[in-house]
């Protein structure tokens, strides 16, 4: 009898549908199910996903018009019948023992939640989950340990069928971060939750070339979910803190937490990403990144400034071009190979430093992508006497000139160049430095060699 359903919700991944079905095909165990949700996809993804359906016992499919991630996981989870429910997107693989470990750990510990870890595998991130190792290890794990706050690969949690029949949980109809609030509300039923450290998710995270996906770019739309959910989190967390001491004050150790972890949100996930932000945007993160300044302790107020010290914070910019007028740096744009625009300037405004001015000759600007042309820290310059007038106009002490876009930047580059204290006239070697030598890392990391 199966007691697994994994649930893969996929729209247009033909490119990545086969690797995550072949990865369950060599599970160590068969008493499991796959229910394939197509969202609407208008690529290949259905012919492979019945192929596999038509070849392996216990998979199945289900096509639906496209309504979303969040609707498509919900359609799986009425559809399976089995114990635990395993969510994976498509792409992600898991290694062969993951099922086997979950039902070893499932049985020793009569757990709602098996929780394992993460490898995460991207240009930038290839490493495990410090949050999720932490946790794998721990047999048995309590509704406010803080870790599960910083844990939310779903792919990475096995989750027990009647948590959704009893408190009616299911994921809502968001634009992102469902899973955050999909998760934390599982955990706030006060259900067991277990670790299995041989329970293995490795994550394929999102190449710095390809730009953000709808998920992780700082649109309005993303500002009004992330608010809605992290709203909801504070929430559940008071309710619990009440539910346990019978009162409430803000100061208690666990709702800090949560506030932390808010703040934090809002920088990694949106700050940091300034440049994609429209006003509106801004203006309807401004309002939960100041409420949660004041709810913030002083102490760990501080904490967030000496892990941020580049965001000169706790100022944050609300006008685009007050922040355009004071750039740390002056990037002079001079890439002759056109083929090179496009990857390098998404490496560029993907930094996770949004302090830096981008300068460009007309005849360059000509052959800019669209995506690129209205960006407000942009200013075009006549071609001749560029370099010259360039020099004049910009707005920093700090001035590099970029004449190769190949390799695009690690997202990392400005961030670290920005941190690291030297004299003027060193920042463009220090800078030139930061970019080979995080090139390097990826490219051996691409070869096969972890580099802790």
């Amino acid at each position: 009898m199966n007691r697994l359903s994994v649930i893969i919700p996929v729209y247009n991944g033909e490119k990545y549908l086969e690797k995550t079905l072949e990865c369950l095909i060599t599970q160590t165990v068969d008493n499991f199910e796959v229910i394939i949700v197509d969202d609407g996809s208008t690529d290949t993804t259905a012919e492979i996903a019945k192929r596999y359906c038509d070849d392996y016992d216990g998979f199945y499919y289900i096509q639906q018009e496209h309504k979303g991630v969040y609707a498509a996981r919900n359609a799986g989870i009425e559809k399976a019948k089995c114990e635990y429910f395993l969510f994976l997107d498509c792409g992600d693989i898991i290694t062969d023992g993951s099922i086997e470990a979950i039902f070893e750990v499932s049985d020793k510990q009569d757990a709602d939640i098996v929780t394992g870890r993460c490898w995460k595998n991207g240009d930038i991130e290839y490493e495990y989950d410090k949050s999720l190792d932490i946790l794998a290890t721990q047999p048995e794990i309590e509704t406010m340990e803080s870790r599960l706050l910083y844990s939310q690969y779903i792919g990475a949690k096995a989750f027990r069928k009647k948590l959704f029949d009893l408190y009616n949980i299911r994921f809502l109809d968001l634009t992102a971060y469902g899973e955050i609030l999909f998760t934390m509300q599982c955990v706030f039923t006060g259900c067991k939750i277990s670790g299995c450290p041989d329970f293995i998710l490795e994550k394929t995270m999102k190449h710095i070339e390809d730009g953000y996906s709808q998920f992780e770019m700082p649109t309005l739309e993303n500002v009004k979910s992330a608010k809605y959910v992290l709203s909801e989190l504070f929430e559940m967390g008071k309710e619990i803190i009440i539910e346990q001491t019978g009162n409430f004050d803000g100061d208690e150790a666990y709702i800090q937490e949560i506030i932390y972890m808010i703040y934090r949100f809002y920088i990694d996930n949106f700050y940091r990403k300034y440049w994609y932000m429209s006003a509106d945007a801004i203006a309807e993160m401004k309002d939960d990144f100041e409420k949660y300044a004041q709810l913030v302790q002083p102490e760990r107020f501080k904490k967030l400034q000496q892990a941020n010290t580049d965001l000169r914070l706790p100022y944050i910019y609300t006008d685009k071009t007050e922040a355009a007028n004071e750039p740390e740096f002056s990037i002079l744009f001079d890439i002759a190979n056109e083929k090179e625009y496009k990857p390098f300037l998404r490496s560029l405004y993907a930094q996770t430093y949004p302090f830096f001015e981008v300068i460009v000759s007309e005849s360059k600007f000509g052959k800019f992508p669209e995506e690129f042309r209205n960006m407000e820290n942009l200013t075009v310059l006549p071609d001749k006497g560029f370099h010259s007038q360039a020099r004049k106009i910009a707005r920093s002490k700090y001035f590099f000139v970029i004449k190769k876009g190949e390799p695009p930047l690690d997202i990392r580059t400005l961030r670290e160049t920005a941190e690291t204290k030297a004299p003027a006239f060193a920042k463009q070697y220090i800078f030139s430095q930061k970019r080979s030598t995080l090139n390097a890392r990826k490219v051996l990391k691409d070869k096969g060699l972890n580099l802790n």
